[in-house]
């Protein structure tokens, strides 16, 4: 669906959605590529697998915004739960929302701290010293640094937002339209514990 609507926004309408060949390389698309298993990742985030694609002498990676192409943008924090789950813990997920707004503010104010804790917590420099060792502490240095300013101030987001991804799931035969019309969009997208 993502490829075939971006091939419809550069003005090809008339593609066949078969005519892609598909390789399913779970999250290892810099993987893919070097392989030559698949030509394009879609899903990537160019603040992991870029910085990871030219530490691996992947001079040539680029990224590509999937919103420019008429795909939403997708890639967003989204904390799932059932609706009887999402009442019973209703203040436990605010605290949770609140957490994660101190955590960013953290980040944001105090990059270095930040870095300093995430290193910490996953061990990352660890007693062995070889060279792949310092390849995957290069990848981790250029990914901090293009992730810590990254983060937004509040996970809220816009209905609009949610009208529109339902909309393309809609028009890419993803969901049902009957079964999307029983149910809108706000009894299971909410922003209720963001504010």
């Amino acid at each position: 669906a993502i490829v075939q609507t971006m091939v419809k926004a550069d003005g090809k309408m008339d593609c066949d959605i078969d005519s892609y060949g598909k390789y399913n390389g779970g999250f290892y698309h810099t993987d893919a590529i070097e392989s030559g298993k698949a030509d394009l990742a879609t899903l990537i985030f160019w603040n992991f697998e870029i910085p990871e694609a030219k530490a691996r002498g992947m001079n040539d990676a680029s990224f590509f915004s999937l919103k420019e192409w008429g795909v939403p943008d997708f890639c967003q924090l989204v904390l799932m739960t059932t609706p009887q789950r999402f009442q019973d813990m209703k203040t436990v997920f605010r605290r949770l929302v609140l957490a994660m707004r101190r955590a960013t503010g953290l980040i944001h104010q105090q990059p270095d701290l930040a870095r300093k804790y995430y290193k910490e917590f996953v061990a990352e420099k660890d007693e062995d010293n070889t060279e792949i060792d310092k390849n995957k502490e290069a990848i981790m240095e250029a990914t901090m640094t293009a992730t810590l300013p990254a983060f937004p101030n509040d996970n809220s987001m816009s209905s609009d937002y949610y009208d529109r991804l339902m909309d393309w799931l809609i028009d890419t035969e993803q969901v049902q339209k009957e079964a999307a019309s029983i149910v809108t969009v706000d009894k299971y997208w909410t922003n209720d514990v963001a504010w």
